[in-house]
């Protein structure tokens, strides 16, 4: 029996698509929890199954709310349960008990579930998978993230190119895979081994390099893929998911010096989503590889121009082109925003190093 603890917070939001939210934070049995439920709730709910963790990170339930797929998805009277899952450690079997947890939890105490969708992000994709066979009964389909389906990387099983042994390989609902450059590697694996079902997973491909770097509107349009194969339509068995994203510049430019502004950070990760675009950096004369220099109030750090995070040491400032078509400022393994103290809204300036 699943045991409710009420550490319940329940605070109303005002969000930027000029709709309202409750949001709900506690835990059960010591697991934490968030549930967003918009004014005027379908009973569909969505699911997240985090991404792994570095063991330094918080464990948390805290998902980037503000992004443009959440936003349409609360819009659209969804309601999003994250859960925290009980370390970040690698959870598979352990935290997909977390999520149905937290399934019976919304289920009893916020709203009755109408229809409920898994969403996992790499580990967490393999928790939604692992769902998918063993708990159907409880779940209407999956859209999975990058999702990684082999073995815990760093085990000597990791780079034997193999399923997990925890898969059966047999979904038995609609499962979505959406992946981009090589992290599409464990779901073609995966479908390799997939025989004897009624729902054999499709796939959505980004051409487009990096880790789990797909944008808002690839992500709705895989969901709408799934929505609609779970509403009884046909669904295409490989379909290229990639959109491309072109905003225009909005920066005040100068020979050697861009400014523009801070439109969201992520949480937990402190990486810096801006307003500046690529045709900035071209301005400026800046190409991959090249270093320059980004100025933060009276900070002033060296940053690399690159295509992921990988590209630099770990701690070093990286600077690269995000899914959505702006440059994103991180560091790798570190947290870029709490470096700078930064907020949203605040100036950033790009400084061409000759």
């Amino acid at each position: 029996m699943i045991r409710f603890i009420s550490l319940w917070i329940a605070l109303v939001f005002s969000v930027s698509n000029g709709f309202s939210l409750t949001k709900l934070e506690g835990d059960l049995n010591g697991v934490g929890y968030i549930v967003d439920v918009p004014d005027d709730p379908s009973g569909n709910v969505m699911f997240i199954a985090r991404g792994f963790r570095p063991e330094f990170f918080p464990v948390s339930a805290v998902y980037e709310v503000g992004t443009g797929f959440y936003q349409r998805m609360l819009a659209d009277g969804w309601t999003i349960a994250s859960s925290a899952f009980r370390s970040n450690d690698w959870v598979v079997a352990s935290g997909a008990e977390d999520i149905i947890a937290l399934r019976a939890f919304v289920d009893a105490e916020v709203h009755p579930i109408r229809s409920s969708i898994l969403y996992g992000e790499t580990m967490g994709g393999g928790v939604a998978v692992w769902l998918a066979e063993n708990h159907p009964e409880l779940f209407d389909g999956v859209l999975c993230l990058g999702a990684h389906l082999f073995p815990e990387p760093g085990t000597s099983d990791s780079l034997a190119g193999r399923v997990s042994s925890v898969f059966n390989m047999k979904p038995q609902l609609p499962v979505v895979f959406l992946a981009n450059g090589e992290e599409m590697q464990s779901a073609r694996v995966y479908l390799e081994g997939v025989n004897g079902v009624s729902h054999v997973p499709a796939t959505y491909y980004v051409e487009r390099t990096g880790h789990v770097n797909v944008n808002s509107s690839e992500r709705l349009a895989a969901m709408r893929g799934l929505l609609n194969w779970m509403a009884g339509e046909r669904m295409e068995s490989v379909k290229d998911g990639t959109i491309l994203m072109s905003p225009g510049s909005v920066a005040a430019r100068g020979p050697m010096v861009a400014a523009a502004n801070i439109r969201l950070l992520r949480p937990l990760y402190g990486n810096i989503y801006t307003t500046f675009v690529a045709s900035d950096l071209e301005a400026l004369g800046i190409e991959l590889s090249d270093s320059f220099q980004i100025q933060h109030r009276n900070q002033l750090h060296p940053i690399t121009y690159a295509q992921a995070y990988s590209d630099v040491p770990y701690g070093a400032w990286v600077a690269f082109i995000d899914p959505e078509g702006y440059v994103q400022v991180s560091r790798n393994y570190a947290n870029a925003a709490d470096t700078l103290g930064a907020e949203v809204g605040d100036p950033l300036i790009f400084l061409r190093v000759d």
